[in-house]
């Protein structure tokens, strides 16, 4: 099977694969709470239950925790960065705009020149 050439891109871009490594992170702590249920299950004495519990759920619930709450600071810092670079392209296009009516070279569009 050969994937086509724009997911090969989109795999190659460094932002999509931490999102990659974060869900397999999320994954693998759902995978580690789903091995300490079954390990607590299948202790009958509930004290010895209490390791598997402590050591699997609570792990796996933070590394779950940290990989969706740093998969949002990565996605809003991706956000934010195409938004800056929106507003830089619309103040050059601005910036632009004024110089070309400052010297003459565009008209304002009813035909009117600045000075």
């Amino acid at each position: 099977m050969k994937l086509p050439r724009s997911v090969l891109r989109d795999v190659r871009d460094p932002g999509i694969q931490a999102l990659i490594v974060l869900a397999v992170l999320a994954i693998v702590g759902f995978v580690m709470m789903g091995l300490a249920w079954r390990g607590a299950a299948r202790t009958v004495y509930v004290p010895l239950q209490m390791p598997w519990i402590v050591s699997g759920v609570f792990a796996g619930i933070a590394l779950v925790g940290f990989a969706l709450g740093a998969a949002s600071i990565h996605l809003g810092r991706r956000d934010d960065a195409v938004h800056r670079a929106e507003v830089e392209d619309l103040v050059r296009s601005a910036a632009t705009l004024a110089e070309e009516l400052r010297t003459g070279r565009r008209a304002f569009p009813d035909g009117r020149r600045l000075g």
